[in-house]
């Protein structure tokens, strides 16, 4: 077991106390367990020295959805079951899955779980478990990070501060974007793309009911001024996004989309932005990863919407 000591539900209680009360949780359910705490930049490497460990089929790794996409690469292909410990600020992944947030809870979810498989998905070759997008939020995130580093100010500050800045630049991508039936020209201030579709309802997190469909959500915004932008934004925040015009849904197995005007875009994977060249060539791999989720919860393949 592998905690990202840098993760967000770690900086208010001792790293040793998270350490005991997963290994008691563990221990108690009847499992043989190892657990460290790693700076975030040293848990890739944490993990790849577990997975050399002999007689280890399943490596819990708890921090933020940033965290979990990266094991969940490591770990695919493997056949070792990843555990999900929910420490970040969202846990976008753990939520569908079903996992408490709190850390007893999920620990002791965990310890009583039962693996599944799982779809993830990639661009260019980058895994993703929740979603990728490219346009305004890539910038916002890249700007609260600048934001942070410049006036030492905590994560959700410095996020309100980005997305004024980014709403006032109000920049649009000219883009081609490939559904599979040929190439249609855009310009959209923000274009996602999801691994399985974000099911209906509201609420500012965005759900699904399964991770089993083996499809891509593709999800593109049409507005052009700022107060759409705002809008949009908006509707995100309180959890009626779908209700908005102008936003056009897809569900797609591959998309490509090509930038007209440069070779190299940000795209934000799970919250972390990285600077990738173009085309982007999205694909879903279905059934890539097994996980552990709850006993209770039921198998994500029978919980497929119409």
């Amino acid at each position: 077991m592998i905690l990202n000591s840098s993760a967000g539900s770690l900086l208010d209680m001792p790293v040793t106390d998270a350490i005991a009360e997963v290994e008691h949780g563990f221990r108690d359910a009847g499992h043989d367990v190892v657990c460290v705490a790693s700076p975030g930049t040293d848990v890739p490497d944490a993990i790849r020295r577990a997975l050399d460990r002999p007689g280890v089929d399943t490596i819990v790794v708890g921090g933020g959805d940033g965290t979990i996409v990266t094991a969940a690469h490591l770990l695919q292909g493997t056949g070792c079951t990843l555990g999900v410990l929910p420490l970040g600020t969202m846990n976008l992944l753990a939520r569908d899955l079903g996992l408490p947030l709190d850390l007893p809870g999920a620990v002791q979810a965990l310890a009583h779980g039962r693996p599944e498989r799982i779809d993830m998905a990639e661009v260019n070759g980058h895994p993703f478990l929740n979603n990728s997008v490219i346009g305004w939020y890539p910038r916002m995130v890249a700007e609260r990070e600048h934001q942070r580093g410049a006036h030492h100010i905590r994560k959700w500050p410095a996020m309100a501060l980005a997305a004024v800045k980014t709403l006032v630049d109000n920049r649009r991508l000219s883009v081609e974007v490939d559904l599979g039936h040929g190439p249609q020209r855009i310009q959209t201030p923000i274009l996602a793309v999801a691994n399985n579709v974000y099911d209906g309802g509201f609420g500012p997190i965005l759900r699904r009911s399964t991770l089993t469909a083996g499809k891509l959500g593709v999800y593109i915004a049409h507005y052009r001024s700022r107060f759409g932008l705002l809008a949009l934004a908006t509707g995100f925040a309180v959890g009626r996004w779908q209700e908005l015009p102008g936003i056009d849904t897809h569900e797609v197995h591959s998309v490509t989309v090509h930038t007209r005007r440069r070779r190299r875009i940000k795209v934000a994977n799970d919250g972390e932005v990285l600077e990738l060249e173009t085309p982007l060539r999205y694909r879903i791999l279905p059934e890539a990863l097994t996980v552990l989720r709850p006993a209770s919860e039921e198998p994500a393949s029978l919980r497929q919407t119409a």
